[in-house]
């Protein structure tokens, strides 16, 4: 039996449909390197999703393999339940800390995003119970926010077909209208966009009752929905909100950290510090598994005066070779300065595909290596193309993958998620603004003959 008969045996894919990848069958990737990985067949991608946004640094990183086999010699576990700890663990601690927006000066370990966000959640509850709001433990999240698939993650998403099947969700979530100036009640053109929007926040806070509420989440640039840039000023409008009524903000920056938005993180774009930050792929390019959770000075003190117990952590948090590559990780993102990369070249992938003047590109926006195209039918009215029995982002993304390149879609509208590997080359950017325009051009005049 072959090795894609042996995966169609054994092994469960994440959201699939298991009698379509049945037909379809599976690709098998067996190595990498740059910004392009292999196929079992020897077919090579360029890898436009950098993995599931993660794969910052690139593939093929022979020295962070070097790093992880050194740790793996020295000590390959310890944990950080109780008062144990190991080495990377506090080291990197220390230098999260060091790169944090200013007062988030802790940090928990997890396994990746939801586990985060989760950790943050139960954080943000704990400290408002702390501070004697035991009612305090409603979370706001945003209607186009994606936030992770286990239980209490998927909870703060609002994705309806992710959710669909596996309620009843956890309690306590509630959600409100994401910043979207493209499709959303308050558009690019209106300078109160991001006032109107934040303020959507703060009727919600008050419907829900300010005591109830333990804080409000988000992607500071919304990823999977659609790689949604707010107005520059809404989430300055949400910090000034959130003090208001005594809410923690958490954003999530598992997505848009360590680089990929162009600085180390999105929120400094924004001016604002949250009161806790989730973190994620970015951490070790997805090397290892690891995920983190930064915390207000502020907020585990309040706990700590309280003396209430903090029961919460997972048996690999702080794991020593994870840990170890993700320090040399941010070495390498620092000494490469690949955040000022992923800004130069997502303004040359901008610049690229609005030079050409597609006419079923309505809108190209997005922060550093995290870019958005807007497919339409007619982008004067930004009218879209049917759903009918297959959407046009999926021809599109099928289209890319013909041509050999592996691209993003945004799973419920048709967007087209451009989200590569930080160190992609300008060669690279030319023959996917190339690729996407072709495909683009070729699937969008084949739905209008098609009528």
């Amino acid at each position: 039996m072959n090795l894609k008969e042996l995966d169609l045996r054994h092994l469960i894919h994440n959201e699939v449909r298991f009698r379509e990848l049945a037909r379809k069958g599976t690709t098998v990737i067996t190595r990498a390197e740059g910004s392009t990985i292999w196929d079992i067949d020897g077919r090579a991608y360029l890898d436009a999703q950098a993995g599931m946004v993660l794969v910052n640094v690139g593939y093929g990183r022979r020295e962070l393999g070097a790093v992880a086999a050194a740790q793996m010699e020295r000590l390959m576990y310890y944990h950080t339940y109780f008062q144990y700890s190991n080495e990377p663990a506090v080291r990197l601690a220390a230098k999260l800390a060091s790169l944090a927006p200013e007062g988030l000066g802790k940090v928990f370990f997890t396994l990746g995003g939801a586990e985060s966000v989760e950790t943050a959640v139960k954080i943000a509850r704990l400290y408002q119970r702390a501070r004697g709001r035991a009612d305090g433990h409603k979370i706001i999240c945003l209607d186009l926010g994606y936030h992770g698939n286990s239980l209490g993650a998927l909870s703060a998403t609002a994705f309806e077909a992710h959710r669909a099947y596996y309620g009843p969700l956890v309690p306590g979530f509630v959600h409100i209208p994401s910043p979207d100036t493209f499709e959303g009640p308050f558009r690019a053109d209106d300078p109160e966009a991001g006032r109107k929007y934040a303020a959507l926040l703060e009727e919600r806070i008050l419907a829900e009752g300010p005591e109830t509420v333990a804080a409000f989440l988000a992607e500071p640039i919304l990823g999977v929905g659609g790689i949604i840039v707010p107005p520059d000023d809404y989430l300055k409008h949400v910090r000034r909100i959130c003090d208001k009524y005594g809410v923690l903000l958490i954003l999530d920056e598992v997505m848009t950290g360590f680089g990929r938005a162009g600085t180390m993180w999105a929120c400094g774009q924004f001016g604002v510090v949250p009161d806790l930050m989730c973190t994620a792929k970015g951490l070790t390019s997805g090397y290892l598994p690891l995920g983190a959770v930064l915390v207000g000075d502020h907020v585990i003190e309040a706990i700590a005066e309280a003396d209430f117990p903090f029961e919460h952590g997972f048996t690999y948090a702080g794991h020593p070779v994870s840990c170890a590559v993700a320090m040399e990780n941010i070495a390498i993102l620092e000494r490469e300065g690949l955040a000022e990369r992923a800004a130069r070249m997502g303004e040359r992938l901008k610049e690229a595909l609005l030079a050409r003047d597609n006419p079923y590109i309505a809108e190209v926006r997005g922060r550093g290596l995290m870019v958005a195209a807007e497919l339409v039918r007619d982008r004067e009215t930004r009218e879209r193309f049917p759903e009918g029995d297959r959407a046009f982002r999926f021809d599109v993304e099928a289209g890319c993958l013909r041509e050999g390149v592996i691209t993003g879609i945004a799973p419920y509208r048709d967007t087209l998620m451009i989200t590569p590997p930080l160190v992609i080359t300008e060669a690279e950017i030319d023959r996917l603004v190339d690729v996407y325009d072709r495909v683009i051009r070729q699937e969008g005049d084949r739905r209008r003959k098609q009528g």
